[in-house]
């Protein structure tokens, strides 16, 4: 992993490679910014960089020494390097198991053999490097992991280098951010995220990854996922629905999005039960593409509001387009340009007035399945939205 996988983030890379050259670095980073742009492959890449054996200059890593190959050979953040320091599940024993994204808390125990490991001399190299992942699970609950890491934070071992990454910063404690160095990663250009697909993805077509990243919302993950996931399949269903949108078909679209993600969450839980002993890999970059949150509790119905919550992010999509297209916005102006059909049409049934509408109704479901409010009443709170915002008559 080196810099040159980093997509996009010149502010964030030159801060990064400017500090060790100075010879002033931090002992801790905050990598923050929104899931799928970079901060985890950030991370792995500066990690690289300190623990190499013949650094060609402060700040980059040869590539070649044993210590990058280590790293070069990893699973996720699993590796054979003894100075980059794992997250396991339960230190005392199952050490051949990797704490991933999909665990909703980092427990204490973790935190303590992180803070433990830290402590002790290097074994191959200059520094021991930990990189904690979404590092705001530390504060879920009583907070009691991100309290005992503070004391680390606060007296750090020479020889330490911590690195947090986090799609919710506002989660961290305030006393664990004031003793790192923050570094914001931004979201990405629909250039760069073509440029990321286009790495990956050598067979989709030219306007799938233009598609995929104009659906992105800077998120190089989501993009990937559109790709090469669930979503785009997500996607298809939730346009067959709303194009069928109308005074008999729309009591049931609500409903009907809840349907998908109850069947749609329940296979995901199935499977992620199915993969619980598998070490997590990072899929080269980022959060498992926002599989997170309630997803992350491993839980049937945090799956289950998971996918409902991405449902609604695409028929926001679909109603923004129609939006702009009732303002008289052309094709080009689309978020997706497969959809200007569609987008007539809403913008014919609902007017600019009822979209606008419709837009906050999605915003309110999406808050509603974030206070844990049942997805069936969401989904018929939906429904109704949908009715009373149609227009009537010419």
């Amino acid at each position: 992993m080196s810099w040159s996988h980093l997509l996009g983030q010149r502010a964030a890379l030159d801060y990064l490679r400017s500090a060790q050259k100075s010879g002033r670095a931090p002992h801790g980073y905050l990598f923050y910014g929104p899931a799928g742009v970079g901060k985890r492959t950030a991370a792995v890449a500066l990690a690289q960089a300190l623990l190499c054996h013949q650094p060609p200059e402060p700040g980059e890593a040869c590539g070649a020494c044993k210590s990058c190959r280590w790293i070069a050979a990893r699973n996720g953040l699993l590796t054979n390097h003894p100075d980059l320091i794992p997250l396991l599940k339960n230190p005392e024993t199952e050490k051949e198991k990797v704490l991933g994204d999909q665990e909703q808390i980092i427990p204490l125990d973790t935190v303590l053999d992180i803070c433990a490991r830290l402590s002790k001399s290097p074994m191959a190299g200059p520094k021991r490097v930990v990189v904690i992942p979404e590092a705001h699970r530390m504060c879920t609950g009583q907070a009691e992991a991100a309290n005992a890491f503070l004391k680390t934070l606060e007296e750090p071992p020479p020889t330490s280098v911590v690195i947090l990454t986090s799609s919710r910063p506002e989660a961290l404690l305030e006393t664990i951010v004031s003793r790192v160095q923050p570094v914001r990663f931004r979201r990405l250009s629909a250039e760069d995220i073509r440029a990321g697909l286009a790495q990956g993805n050598a067979k989709a077509q030219e306007d799938e990854i233009a598609l995929a990243a104009a659906l992105a919302d800077g998120s190089l993950g989501r993009a990937k996922e559109l790709l090469e996931g669930d979503l785009g399949r997500w996607r298809t269903a939730v346009m067959k629905a709303l194009e069928r949108a109308g005074p008999q078909a729309c009591p049931g679209v609500g409903l009907a999005l809840w349907a998908l993600a109850d069947a749609e969450g329940k296979r995901l839980f199935e499977e992620a039960e199915q993969k619980d002993d598998e070490p997590a890999a990072d899929g080269e970059d980022e959060e498992g593409a926002e599989a997170e949150e309630e997803a992350a509790a491993k839980t049937e119905s945090g799956w289950k509001r998971f996918v409902f919550r991405r449902l609604l992010d695409l028929c926001e999509v679909a109603f923004r387009d129609a939006l702009v297209t009732a303002a008289g916005a052309g094709p080009d102006q689309l978020l997706q340009p497969d959809g200007a059909k569609l987008a007539q049409a809403l913008a014919q049934r609902f007017g600019d007035e009822g979209c606008s509408r419709m837009l906050e109704a999605l915003r309110e479901a999406h808050f509603a399945t974030r206070l844990y409010v049942r997805g069936d009443l969401v989904g018929r709170m939906l429904a109704g939205r949908m009715v009373s915002n149609l227009r009537r008559g010419p």
